[in-house]
């Protein structure tokens, strides 16, 4: 009978362990669930040429809350072209900042809820090649 109970204890126990470690990964998991308003941190990869006195922007968007950040860190050639990297936002504009020297290290806190999306806009007669990372 005293071993029945301890084979009791000890199947609680280990079910009561299992439990905890199903509670974090569920929580976890409901961390990446956008429809509970908590996105996913994620990191693109872009490469893209951009032709003289022309913007580009990626065919892809993703969704920001109010005070996200989204950090943008790339470089390019020639690396004397002035360069615009930015968002364009819901409401339309395109928060940028302008970068000389090749290289870009920027981070950007988004005021508006919605959709975002990289657009780089080169101010140069030259075509540059653009390659890097944008963290949201």
């Amino acid at each position: 009978m005293v071993w029945k109970k301890r084979l009791l204890c000890m199947v609680i126990i280990c079910v009561t362990i299992v439990n905890c470690f199903a509670i974090s990964a569920g929580a976890v998991e409901g961390d990446s669930q956008q429809y509970i308003g908590i996105s996913a941190r994620a990191t693109g990869e872009f490469k893209v040429e951009v032709p003289g006195q022309t913007a580009v922007e990626a065919d892809v968007s993703f969704p920001l809350e109010v005070g996200e950040v989204v950090t943008i860190k790339a470089s390019y050639s020639p690396f004397y072209a002035s360069v615009d990297f930015g968002l364009i936002a819901p409401d339309g504009l395109f928060y940028s900042v302008t970068v000389t020297g090749g290289s870009v290290d920027q981070a950007i806190r988004v005021s508006q809820r919605g959709n975002y999306t990289l657009a780089i806009e080169n101010h140069s007669n030259q075509t540059i090649r653009v390659s890097g990372y944008v963290n949201y």
